[in-house]
């Protein structure tokens, strides 16, 4: 099997089983760094080179051992499903993550950045993804009636795992969406 067929298989399966675009992205990508980092393709390859390359990751490159772990996901799925050729989970350990508390942004250090906006827009989506907690990509997909402010709440769409879920809106933000409807008029999609 060539570099290319090994990653066609690997698309393949990756939609068979219907996952995101995203993992499908992720996949292809680590599984042709791979391929070309031995330039071979990964039906020539054992998991000593699948130890090898993620201690290159992790010691020449530095990647953080979350990305690290990326790598060893997508390299297990392509060895598992799509070659169907188990890796022992034991030669191929995944990188232990320090688990530090995150800083925390004062009241003030908030409000100051929320007052550094120069336009409503951008205030609302930035005041949306803080005070909901939401990412990025929610916040592009929200749409007018998205917004239910009899429950108090944003219904979110394809969250990650392509899973729905709500998010809680408070007074404040529901307050600045109002503010940001009646100057914007949005008809579909809020931002």
């Amino acid at each position: 099997m060539t570099k290319e067929e090994v990653l066609a298989k690997l698309k393949f399966d990756v939609e068979l089983r219907g996952l995101s675009k995203s993992t499908l992205d992720e996949y292809l990508t680590k599984a042709k760094l791979f391929q070309d980092y031995f330039d071979k393709p990964a039906t020539e390859l054992d998991v000593e080179d699948v130890r090898q390359f993620l201690h290159y990751l992790s010691t020449v490159k530095n990647l953080a051992p979350e990305s690290v772990n990326s790598y060893n996901s997508g390299l297990r799925f392509l060895y598992g499903v799509t070659l169907n050729a188990s890796l022992n989970p034991r030669q191929i350990p995944r990188h232990r993550k320090p688990h530090k508390l995150p800083d925390i942004l004062t009241k003030e250090e908030i409000q100051t950045l929320f007052n550094a906006c120069d336009n409503l827009r951008d205030k609302c989506i930035l005041m949306t993804l803080y005070g909901a907690g939401l990412r990025l990509s929610e916040v592009a997909s929200l749409k007018v009636s998205d917004i239910q402010s009899d429950k108090m709440q944003l219904f979110i769409r394809n969250a990650k795992g392509s899973k729905d879920r709500y998010a809680i809106l408070s007074q404040a933000i529901l307050e600045v969406l109002r503010a940001y409807w009646k100057a914007y008029r949005p008809k579909e999609w809020l931002f």
